[in-house]
């Protein structure tokens, strides 16, 4: 197989001597697709504050568009200028909340993947992760955050007892501003601009991607990589993200019209009187043969043998997409019983197919769940095995989130043992709060069954696992991230 440029970059940082650098991030166009000013201003519209002050989010905009294409410093600061003068008034927690819902609404699936591999390199390597930019810290904060990056230098407005003022922090950190930022990190560090690193589309950013020893650009610009090509700088190439090719809006309306159908196939079944468990299985291998079909994903199985284990199994996976179920149906294909949130037995196509699945829905809010116990354990006693996430929900980027026992508790008392399923890239396929497929060769590893007499210190085979995960998936375990420094 043919090593990509993105790979070769990536063992390239590798390769470099641990710690002694600064990895600088630019922000749009290189860490996400698009503009995280659209994703704020949108949230700000939907809160009522355009009803106010800011009455002319569209023609704001505009500008910024036109200066993106134009990359003009001058008219950036302008616009700047008078984006800050229509916040005079407005609450700094009001804004940093709008900031938290457009990261969650919007530019969490904008998030390239080939960046949160660059950003994990960097980390692995020991370099101090920066982001440095023009937005503001309401759009950076909750990227920064997620991605775990220790520092932000990005535009900074003026706030007196809680109020934005209207006035813009000099230097703005931008161009020529972007580079004392990094200059002063750098020197922070003990170290100068020569042993750092900077990614950036952008041509307005030339400044610093001149200065530093390590120049990328990154999804550039035609005037960015002219130049880049006239210096022999490396170029990188996200594509995971960004607008949706006609390819990837067919595969998903079609995708789409798969999973309704194959509802329908499973009502007339059930119409017909057909066997339970064969409507059931029917469904299944329905969902996840034509439904990963229509949806183009290819699959990359390590350890297959495993589920051929004979009698009923506890499988657990960890959650990264709505497409979840579809890579699961494909690989397990009968006789598998999903546990599932309750809201999702509401939902208008997927509920009615659940139900068909004989899924045990499970109320999060009820404290008693004697009966979805008691229901499960009927699942196992009748040969069929049950598909849990022991994460119970899943997180942006994909992160393992803290496993729960009661997978490991349900195996041990039916005695069956529990087979683990490891998804590694699903969410290449569809991000968390994405609408739209995307073809993904999709990679998992089966691990070797945990029998159940294995299991008798069951917080502990848990852990265990979670490590196991952690350690397959190259990550460190959830935890809360540092409070992030702010600087000019």
């Amino acid at each position: 197989m043919a090593v990509t440029a993105l790979e070769h970059h990536l063992d390239r940082v590798s390769e470099t001597r641990r710690g002694n650098s600064v990895a600088f991030f630019d922000l749009d166009g290189t860490l996400i697709a698009g503009y995280s000013i659209f994703a704020l201003a949108l949230e700000t519209a939907r809160s009522g504050i355009a009803r106010g002050e800011l009455r002319q989010p569209l023609k704001m905009l505009r500008d910024l568009l036109r200066q993106r294409q134009k990359e003009s410093g001058g008219h950036y600061h302008k616009l700047v200028r008078r984006l800050s003068r229509a916040l005079i008034g407005v609450s700094e927690e009001q804004l940093r909340e709008l900031g938290e819902k457009a990261y969650l609404n919007s530019i969490a699936r904008s998030l390239y993947r080939e960046a949160i591999s660059l950003v994990a390199a960097h980390r692995a390597a020991g370099h101090h992760l920066v982001i440095v930019t023009a937005a503001s810290r309401y759009q950076v904060e909750p990227i920064a955050r997620v991605l775990g990056v220790d520092e932000i230098c990005c535009t900074q407005l003026e706030v007196i007892e809680g109020c934005f003022t209207g006035k813009v922090i000099a230097p703005m950190c931008y161009g020529e501003g972007k580079t004392l930022a990094a200059r002063r990190i750098a020197k922070q560090q003990g170290l100068t601009l020569t042993d750092c690193w900077f990614y950036s589309d952008s041509s307005a950013d030339l400044p610093l991607l001149r200065q530093v020893g390590h120049p990328v650009a990154v999804n550039a610009s035609d005037r960015l990589g002219a130049h880049a090509r006239s210096r022999r700088w490396p170029q990188l190439r996200f594509a995971s993200r960004g607008l949706p090719d006609m390819e990837s809006l067919l595969r998903t309306v079609l995708t789409a019209q798969a999973v309704t159908a194959t509802a329908l196939v499973g009502s007339l079944g059930q119409r017909l009187s057909i066997g339970r468990f064969a409507n059931a299985n029917r469904v299944t291998r329905l969902v996840g043969d034509l439904g990963s079909g229509f949806a183009g994903l290819d699959f990359d199985v390590e350890g297959a043998d495993h589920l051929r284990q004979p009698g009923p199994a506890v499988f657990v996976f960890n959650h990264q997409s709505m497409l979840d179920s579809m890579v699961l149906a494909h690989l397990l294909r009968r006789d598998c019983v999903p546990f599932c949130k309750q809201e999702m037995a509401k939902k208008p196509v997927l509920g009615p197919l659940l139900r068909q699945l004989g899924t045990i829905f499970i109320d999060r809010a009820d404290s008693n769940q004697t009966a979805v116990w008691q229901e499960a354990l009927q699942v196992l006693a009748s040969g069929r095995s049950l598909v849990i996430a022991p994460e119970g929900t899943r997180s942006t980027l994909g992160q393992i989130q803290p496993f729960k026992p009661g997978a490991f508790l349900l195996a041990r008392k039916a005695k069956v043992p529990i087979i683990p399923l490891i998804l590694h890239n699903v969410m290449d396929a569809l991000p968390k709060g994405g609408l739209l497929i995307r073809p993904a060769t999709i990679r998992i590893t089966v691990l070797p069954p945990m029998a159940a007499a294995d299991l008798k210190d069951v917080r502990s085979s848990c852990a265990g696992l979670e490590r196991r995960y952690n350690q397959l998936l190259g990550q460190s375990p959830a935890a809360p991230l540092p409070q992030l420094a702010a600087a000019g």
